[in-house]
């Protein structure tokens, strides 16, 4: 075999380019694109998503590999590695360490890994390696990265240009400030405490919707800081500054009690200040005990566990602790201070940022990311729709359509035929000859038509979203307050004056002004201007779901309460201010959105409460007859994630009437056969809200109670009845004997035995006015005005007939009109003479046993919890 001729090696020319310069202008040069990377790309967090790059692409890599809330955890070490191979080629440790930080709870206030495995501690200590410990996203982190596969940021190729990844991430929560970051970077650093987001979110609703806000404004929703550990912060000129100016020092406290004990006092700390190591804390606390600075100090215990902290200080038992408490907090970490200096990455530039900044900086990213998912969505749905517009005319045309493809060489030529013979796009063709046969039966065909119904309605929306801004900020607010009600919680750190160590009332920081509030039977709320209201005409209905009526609407302060009470005997208290606000024609939102309905509950009153006086009493009826009185001040005003039970009940019984009593009020109790019975309030025991009732009516028999009403010892007036078979009866109250609670009952209303009425509601009427206005809501589900000029009162000996105009065939179930309630400081009581619950206990598990061992008829009242008393009558038992 001959030999092959290597070929020549032809060497190039190279020519040097060296150029020489002063070492000061290179140095100075090269130190600035440094200062500009790090600034930029490793330790300011961007405006928009609150995220260094390394947490950014953290997070968009576990999102990439299915690492998310509903899959199990995976190894660390997966992550660090794929993210420093594809991402951030830049050292493990820092990858391992800004992953961890993102888990723990003592420094994130809403965490945005979960972690399995020691994760580090407050007291200091580092996370195991990342060989031992596993992760995935949290929920949270979901909305994150929420709609990012639609287009809606802009990608980047990363540093070998193979992948590509988000210059930001869509953000669906503010989680700049949600969440805080800290970071040192060239000749700058960033210093952002963590707050409430239910607090961001509604300052963020309230931007959107008042284009002239003022950051005094933003700061009625913004309290401050809230930090994961909880702790005090003190009200200061800083705490304002954070937010009119970016930067702000404040100072924690720790949150403390003292406790005597039989020998000795104990100072308890359950929350220290924000990145106070919890070890350095009690060492400084041991330093100061053992130094003997101080008399009255004994020991400090460290007693923390996986429920939380709880540091311990024995005390002497004649120490002042308050005294020593004040030290403490003056000589160690008791009491620290923070200097918050809000600087984030904003259109790639460093900038300090306000309140309002940070706000309309988050609203621009949302709309920007708003806009490009409709414009994405929008083009899927048309493209779609194009295809089955195609599909449809196919359908209709089958038997040509097979004829075609059958007499077809191939795929490419059934196309091209189809386009021919019937103008298909290359699209529309694709889609058919791709299709199975059975596709196109008329069951599907069916289908097709709703889908383009549909895709034609989705199109049109995704239009005004992108034509109208109005539209568009109503996305965002749904979006928000969708979020804010699934992830946010209470607010852990107070805000308290220095001075003088008080809670603020958070609703002094509530703009005291006057609205609507309506509230329906199937439980929708809501809360409109009075502008809103008035503009709709006199007298018009809020807006209601078909079959819903309305249970309670008037005019109310943001500073009230509204109390809704259900048919099931719980109750649930609102801030008025939390009400989201809409216009009168709108449905406004469920009560589930601030506490859980069982299925089948319904609301069957609406109190507003301006003053929870201990003089103004509470009565409640159900339909089996039973009554109780409880104290108005036993209402709980704390939000809980179901109901609060303010009446235990028998089976098959439910509330129908509650009604606010004076003290010493007369009540009427109204049966569904046309009975009353009048009684002073004080012939029923004054009992807690978790105890059952007493018959408040003799000779109930088969019959329900439909109503009762409260009368001033010496009111009179009248009220109007109404009948199932559309009759309306006017009863002068003078006409009625007052009597002991199960006296005997008058008739106010006979009836023909073959034309029976049944009362189904009753209410108090002004005679003083020209006409009365309300509202019939007829067993066909659709609602009936019926105005009263004539307030002369109806004979009691006349029988039932229908007097009122309602189509044939069909009854009355319900009759509303718009009015609720108040109870304030105007509000008549009277001296009371029944005596009030040995305890108002709280019950702090209202739906435990709720069905088991309830009050029998001889035993209406006795409190399965001990309340102190018994409400028993001998004449329980008479029929």
């Amino acid at each position: 075999m001959a030999n092959k001729k290597k070929p020549e090696i032809v060497e190039e020319n190279f020519t040097e380019n060296i150029v020489v310069q002063p070492m000061e202008d290179v140095m100075g040069d090269r130190y600035a694109t440094y200062a500009k990377y790090v600034i930029q790309d490793r330790a300011i967090p961007d405006v928009r998503d609150g995220l260094k790059p390394v947490q950014r692409r953290i997070i968009f890599t576990m999102y990439r590999n299915n690492n998310v809330f509903k899959k199990p955890t995976r190894k660390c070490a997966h992550t660090v590695g794929a993210v420093m191979g594809t991402f951030h080629p830049h050292g493990d440790s820092s990858i391992y360490e800004a992953l961890a930080r993102m888990s723990q709870d003592w420094k994130v206030r809403y965490p945005l890994i979960d972690f399995q495995g020691n994760n580090g501690s407050i007291d200091g200590d580092a996370p195991a390696a990342y060989r031992y410990t596993e992760s995935r996203l949290s929920e949270l982190s979901n909305e994150l990265v929420s709609d990012i596969d639609k287009q809606t940021v802009d990608m980047q190729l990363n540093f070998d240009d193979t992948e590509f990844e988000p210059t930001v991430l869509p953000a669906r929560f503010p989680n700049l400030l949600a969440n805080g970051t800290e970071g040192i970077a060239v000749a700058m650093a960033t210093e952002i405490p963590p707050h409430n987001l239910k607090e961001i979110i509604n300052a963020i609703v309230y931007r959107i919707g008042h284009k002239t806000a003022t950051i005094e404004d933003l700061m009625q929703f913004v309290l401050g800081p809230d930090f994961p550990g909880g702790g005090i912060v003190y009200q200061s000129e800083g705490l304002k500054n954070i937010y009119r100016s970016g930067r702000g020092r404040i100072e924690i406290a720790s949150r403390t009690a003292i406790v005597e004990n039989d020998d000795l006092q104990q100072i308890i700390i359950t929350e220290i200040p924000y990145k106070t190591q919890k070890i350095q804390l009690v060492f400084e606390i041991d330093k100061i005990i053992h130094a003997k600075v101080v008399d009255g100090l004994l020991e400090v215990r460290d007693e923390s566990d996986w429920k939380g902290i709880r540091i311990v200080i024995d005390c002497k038992k004649d120490a002042d602790c308050e005294l020593l408490l004040r030290y403490l907090k003056n000589k160690t970490a008791l009491v620290t201070s923070y200097s918050a200096n809000m600087v984030a990455i904003v259109n790639g530039r460093p900038k300090t940022l306000n309140l309002l900044s940070y706000i309309d900086a988050y609203i621009a990213h949302q709309v920007e990311v708003i806009t490009r998912k409709s414009r994405f969505d929008l083009d899927k749905y048309k493209a779609r729709l194009h295809i089955v517009e195609g599909l449809i005319q196919a359908s209709l045309n089958i038997k040509e359509v097979v004829e075609i493809i059958r007499k077809s060489k191939d795929k490419a030529d059934s196309k091209v035929n189809l386009m021919n013979f019937y103008g298909f796009s290359n699209e529309q063709a694709e889609a058919i000859v791709t299709m199975p046969l059975y596709k196109l039966s008329h069951t599907d065909e069916v289908t097709l038509e709703k889908e383009k119904g549909q895709l034609i309605k989705d199109i049109a929306t995704l239009e005004g979203i992108l034509s109208d801004e109005n539209k568009l900020n109503r996305v965002i607010i749904r979006d928000l307050k969708a979020i804010a009600d699934k992830y946010g919680d209470d607010r852990r750190t107070s805000i308290e004056e220095k001075e003088k160590i008080v809670p603020i009332d958070k609703r002094k920081l509530i703009a005291k002004t006057d609205v609507m509030v309506a509230l329906t039977r199937d439980g929708y709320v809501k809360r409109s201007t009075v502008k809103s209201f008035r503009s709709s005409g006199d007298n018009v209905l809020p807006g209601l779901k078909v079959g819903d009526v309305l249970v309670a609407a008037g005019l109310v302060c943001t500073t009230d309460y509204l109390i809704c009470f259900t048919n099931q005997g719980n109750y649930i208290c609102i801030p008025v201010h939390k009400i989201t606000e809409n216009k009168w024609k709108d449905e406004g939102v469920h009560l589930n959105a601030f506490s859980t309905l069982s299925p089948g509950e319904k609301v069957i009153k609406g109190l507003a409460i301006t003053d929870f006086r201990n003089d103004i009493y509470l009565g409640v009826l159900t339909k089996k007859g039973q009554i109780k009185r409880m104290p108005l001040d036993g209402i709980e005003t704390s939000k809980r994630s179901r109901p609060i039970r303010n009446m235990r009940l028998n089976e098959d019984d439910e509330v129908v009437s509650v009604q606010v009593l004076s003290g010493n009020s007369n009540i009427l109790v109204l049966t569904s056969n046309g009975m009353a019975s009048l009684f002073n309030e004080n012939d029923l025991n004054i009992v807690t809200s978790k105890a059952g009732g007493v018959k408040s009516i003799f000779g109930l028999g088969d019959n329900d109670t439909v109503a009762f009403l409260s009368y001033e010892p010496n009111e009179k007036g009248k009220f109007i009845m109404f009948t199932n078979k559309g009759h309306y009866r006017l009863v002068d109250s003078n006409k009625l004997n007052l009597n002991n609670r199960l006296g005997k009952p008058q008739v106010l209303m006979p009836c023909f035995k073959s034309d029976v009425h049944k009362v189904i509601c009753a209410f108090k009427i002004d005679t003083k006015a020209d006409v009365l206005k309300t509202n019939l809501f007829l067993d066909n589900n659709e609602y009936f005005a019926f105005d009263l000029t004539d307030f002369s009162a109806t004979d009691l000996g006349k029988y039932a007939k229908k007097n009122i105009s309602i189509p044939a065939k069909t009854l009355v179930s319900d009759v509303f009109d718009i009015n609720i309630e108040v109870v304030n400081d105007k509000t008549i009581s009277h001296p009371t003479k029944t005596s009030r619950p040995v305890s108002q206990a709280r019950d702090d598990d209202d739906d435990k046993d709720a069905h088991a061992s309830v009050t029998s008829n001889n035993e209406e009242g006795k409190n399965e919890d001990n309340d102190g008393f018994v409400q028993i009558s001998i004449f329980d038992d008479l029929d």
